[in-house]
Order: C-alpha cells, then structure tokens, then sequence
C-alpha cells in the first residue's frame, strides 16, 4: 500500500485548481491512501470518503506567511506524521517543508517564470518580481525532485535549458481537459451576438488581445465583417484597460466585447457555438483552454509559438500574434474560405480526443506510485499519442 500526501497549498483558483480536481477525480485508491494537505476542502471533492483531508490554517495561503511561519508550523506537524511514501507538489515547487526522506514529484505547470519575453510584457511591479522569486523558487524544487512531471516536451525543453541538470527523473503526461456537454445559461445566451469569433483565454500581457484588437480594426478595413469578436475570460486588470483603449482608439466598441469570465462547464457549448475561434497566446504549457476550443467541432486559429504546435499537430493554422497584419489576413481567410474552414475544424476535433479522457489522470498515479514504489518510472507511462521519453 503506497501513502501519498498531495499539497494543494497554492491552488487557489483558475487552471491550478482545475487540473487539481481532475487529479483527485482520477483517483482510484484500491490499497492506496492519498492525503490532501489544504487549508480548505476542493470543490466537489470534499465528501470523497477515500480521501484524507490535512486542514492547515488560511495563513497558509499566502506563499509569505507560508515561508515566515511555514518551517516551523509543519515541522511540528511532520513529527506526528511521518507515514508518507511520496508527496506530490501540483504547483511546481516545495509549497511546504517536506516530511524527513520522503520521496518527492513535481509537476511543472507554470510557463511565465521561465519565459523572459514574456515577463518583460508586465509593467515594472509585484508581478515581474513575483515570476522572478518563482523562477529560483521552481527552478530549485525542480533540481532536488526525485521526479519532474512535464505537461509538454516544450516544457522539457524549456527547463532543461534553464535549470541545467537535474538529480531525479523526467515524463511528459500531457494535460487532459474534460469537455462538459451543457446547455449554456440563458443569462449568457442572451449576452452572446449572433455570430462572433471567440478568443477564450484570460486577458492578460502574454495573451496578445492588444494585438488582436489592432488585427480586427484592419480586418475591418479590408473586408465587410458581420461578426463581433469576443473576448472571453478572466481579466488581469491593468491589461484589461490596455484592451479598452485599444477598442476605443480604433471605435470598435460595439464590435468587440469583453465579455467576462465564463464557468468552465459551459465552455465547451460556447466554443461549438462560434463561427471561429481564436488561440493567440505566445507563453504556455499545456493550455486547457486551447484543448477546449479544438474539442468544439469548429474552425481555429493558433498562436505559432510553442507548445502550439505540439499540441495542435499539423492540421491547424497557425500564426504570429504579434503580426497584426498577419493576424488579419489569417482570420478573413478562415472566414472566407469554406473549405479551409472544414478541415481545420475537423483536425482539430480528431486531434482533441488524444486529451479527452483521463489519460492525464491515471498516468500522473502510475507514476507517482512508481516512485513511493521505488519502481523505474519509464516503465510505469502507459503509450501516449506523442512521442515522449523518461530520463
């Protein structure tokens, strides 16, 4: 029987939370015990009888107060818990001091830390000091992991390249997204045009809607265009008003709409239901959002930067973000061109099964429990639709 404690100290909410409740949804315990330390139960997972939960206190959340009073407070608690065969850290560094000789996985999630032009599109602040702290602090966890858990070979490469050598193991488990079939809400139905282009994606400075606003006011100017272009997802604040100004600057302001962030069940409907939909970030992973979009039977463009392509394979097109014009001449392309627009939806679709399951899920276990096992993780990674390989 393998004892696992997953720290889910710095999930909180968007995409680490996400991926944490799949992992936990995944779970099949069987011999196994797997404790969750958190300062708070996961949504929907709360009433899991085969699952222990460690209540820390709220002071925990905050990575400040975490370091400040963490090494003493978990220390106390260690000495009355030492039964653990492996701790899995799902936010990419030791959020926690760590239970004498446990062996330890890492799942590197977060792309910005390790992307310099990326970071520099943040004005001079908390954010750009933030992802530098995060780049020693990951960087560090990454180093002494007994296993890193990639979820792109981009995100291999990446590391490799900034971290250097590295003690333990390597394996790339892809992420899954689960595309929930439900109807959208009436409240959001009525806010939606008739026909839009859908960019699904927190607004953000890496996330270029800056820039594709500039595309849509040439995209404007070159051809007649009965679709509004949505905005959809969660706003960084400043940046959000970056993106007004643009939408005023070019007087588009009943043409492009911010419209908010979205539950995640109804992603998947709202997707199915665009005349095109739009990828354009140029710092990721694995973004679920994109596995999403392509899930939706329907047309899109990408974002040409890595693990785009990856991810997306051959049969998408792709773009520079940061191109305007380009941005302009591929999305009046994709809405004029019949054809095209069948293929890459249909690309796309076959394309997103590979991450409609929970593949993700059931190889991230098989490998955890490899390692509390003291067993070889190469041998322990079930066949994955893209080549990977374990070091």
């Amino acid at each position: 029987m393998a004892r696992i404690l997953l720290s889910a100290l710095a999930a909180r909410k968007g995409g680490g939370l996400s991926y944490l409740q799949d992992l936990v949804t995944a779970f099949r315990p069987g011999p196994h015990r797997l404790s969750i330390l958190s300062p708070c139960a996961i949504e929907g997972l709360a009433d899991r009888p085969d699952v222990e939960w460690i209540r820390t206190p709220f002071w925990t959340l905050n990575p400040i107060s975490r370091f400040l009073v963490g090494w003493v407070y978990f220390r106390f608690l260690w000495s009355r818990r030492r039964e653990f065969d492996v701790v899995l850290f799902a936010g990419g560094s030791f959020d926690a001091p760590l239970p004498m000789a446990v062996p330890t996985v890492v799942v590197f999630r977060n792309m910005l830390p390790f992307d310099r032009a990326a970071r520099r599109r943040y004005r001079l602040g908390w954010m750009r000091v933030r992802h530098a702290l995060l780049w020693h602090v990951q960087g560090w966890a990454m180093k002494r992991a007994d296993l890193v858990i990639f979820i792109s070979e981009h995100g291999r490469r990446v590391i490799d390249r900034a971290v250097g050598r590295r003690r333990g193991d390597s394996v790339v488990i892809h992420h899954a997204a689960i595309c929930a079939d439900n109807a959208l809400d009436s409240a959001i139905v009525r806010r939606l045009p008739e026909r839009f282009v859908l960019y699904l994606s927190s607004v953000d400075a890496y996330k270029a809607q800056v820039e594709l606003v500039e595309a849509w006011a040439r995209l404007r100017s070159i051809r007649p265009t009965d679709e509004k272009l949505l905005l959809v997802g969660p706003q960084n604040p400043s940046y959000a008003r970056w993106v007004r100004e643009a939408i005023r600057k070019h007087g588009l302001d009943s043409e492009v709409v911010l419209f908010g962030a979205v539950p995640s069940k109804y992603v998947f409907e709202l997707a199915k239901r665009s005349h095109l939909n739009l990828f354009l970030s140029s710092c990721e992973n694995c973004p679920i959002s994109m596995i999403e979009l392509m899930s939706g039977g329907r047309p899109i463009l990408v974002s040409e930067m890595e693990p785009m392509k990856e991810l997306g394979g051959p049969g998408l097109e792709y773009v520079n973000p940061y191109d305007i014009a380009a941005v302009a001449r591929g999305i009046a392309r994709m809405l004029d061109d019949c054809e095209l627009r069948q293929q890459v939806a249909l690309a796309a679709e076959e394309r997103s099964w590979f991450f409609r399951s929970d593949r993700s899920g059931v190889e991230t276990w098989r490998v955890v429990l490899a390692v509390a096992e003291r067993q070889s993780v190469e041998h322990s990674v079930s066949p994955h639709p893209f080549p990977q390989s374990v070091r």
